[in-house]
């Protein structure tokens, strides 16, 4: 269950970014990484 719930949540966050409902700085993929890295807490 909780490696279903991570899946879906990391699917909601790029539909997110791609929709256009964060603003990402700088812009691009490395805005996208680093959105995720944050919004997870992960390590880059």
């Amino acid at each position: 269950m909780r490696t279903a719930t991570a899946t879906i949540k990391g699917l909601e966050a790029i539909r997110m970014i791609h929709r256009g409902h964060c603003i990402l700085r700088p812009p691009g993929v490395a805005g996208e990484v680093r959105f995720i890295a944050n919004l997870f807490d992960i390590m880059t």
